[in-house]
């Protein structure tokens, strides 16, 4: 059975990861970055796992990631749809919390071997977050 090792919780709306956006210059250079919003996205998770301190180095072995992602409703949301089947979508979501622990909580986001992953509305007095759990699967899931 996986060993929970941490559970975290960031506030606000979840964050999909952006792609690399490329413009060019007056002299004709290409020029590539990562939207300001990614970039806060992944600073706000290397700081809350920072100020955890769960871990003095990074972990080895197989682990097991479970992220639930709560959204605000849009007004325009239909009040019966249970779960938000718009974007971002959960591979973005996911690309982005795995890239900004990988050194910190994990060597490589490689060593996930098993993900829990779900989308729900932030119901009203609940707020925007994203929970984290991640498991030690030192034995067979």
């Amino acid at each position: 059975m996986a060993t929970p090792l941490i559970s975290l919780t960031l506030l606000g709306n979840p964050v999909a990861k952006a792609r690399p956006r490329v413009t060019r210059t007056r002299q004709g250079k290409s020029l590539t970055y990562t939207p300001d919003k990614t970039v806060r996205a992944t600073q706000a998770w290397q700081a809350l796992w920072m100020a955890s301190k769960p871990l003095q180095k990074p972990l080895t072995g197989p682990l097991a990631l479970s992220l639930t992602f709560y959204m605000s409703r849009p007004k325009t949301a239909p009040k019966k749809r249970l779960y938000p089947m718009t974007k971002p979508d959960l591979k973005n979501m996911l690309a982005l919390v795995e890239d900004a622990l990988e050194g910190l909580a994990y060597f490589n986001d490689s060593q996930i071997i098993s993900l829990n992953l779900v989308k729900h509305y932030a119901v009203y007095p609940d707020v925007p977050r994203t929970e984290l759990i991640l498991y030690s699967c030192e034995e067979p899931l």
